[in-house]
């Protein structure tokens, strides 16, 4: 990998922390001030908004790279889920199992669509 698909990479990868992050607080207050809690919310949402941070990490990423969408989208997705993953099986020992295979792969495919989309909205097409 070149110095601009890594810069590209991170860059997206930091996007998407930063929304998952911000989301973390939102509803860390919500869960302080009201008699909201971590069971009554579920697993799904919390699926849906990482997959939405993804998303909108792969746009960045995309962008920022200007061409390869799927590639560098992708390669964010896949370096996002290695990190957490590596988290999960070293901080906390818990094994990967057949969800877990199938989050990281949803989290690529997700990642790469929008690195397509990045790079499409990048203007990339309009300097040919």
């Amino acid at each position: 990998m070149t110095k601009k698909m890594v810069t590209a990479a991170s860059y997206g990868m930091v996007t998407a922390f930063a929304l998952i992050i911000a989301v973390a607080i939102v509803l860390a207050t919500l869960f302080k001030f009201t008699s909201l809690d971590e069971f009554s919310i579920g697993e799904l949402p919390m699926l849906i908004i990482s997959f939405c941070a993804l998303f909108i990490g792969g746009i960045i990423a995309g962008a920022k790279m200007r061409e390869k969408g799927l590639f560098i989208g992708a390669s964010t997705g896949f370096s996002y889920s290695l990190l957490i993953y590596l988290i999960l099986f070293l901080g906390y020992d818990r094994p990967l199992g057949w969800d877990q295979y199938l989050t990281i792969l949803v989290n690529i495919i997700v990642t790469g669509m929008g690195g397509i989309i990045g790079v499409n909205l990048s203007g990339a097409s309009k300097k040919r």
